[in-house]
């Protein structure tokens, strides 16, 4: 019989818009967002991808290659 184990899945929902940044004669528009991670219902605001990216590999576990087998 196969060995079948489910593969562990995360499901993320990630939204951005425009947003006005800075005050005065200063102000610029950027992009501004927010990510779900749908299983635990975490969820946080960013503004930078870096924060984005760190929010998502505490999620994500670095992939593993299965132990070789025989040959």
């Amino acid at each position: 019989m196969p060995d079948y184990t489910e593969q562990p899945q995360n499901t993320f929902v990630i939204r951005f818009w425009w947003e006005w940044q800075g005050e005065g004669s200063g102000q610029a528009i950027g992009w501004r967002g927010r990510v779900e991670h749908v299983q635990s219902g975490e969820g946080m605001a960013f503004r930078e991808v870096s924060e984005l990216l760190a929010f998502l590999q505490r999620f994500i576990a670095p992939l593993s290659l299965p132990p070789s087998g025989g040959a």
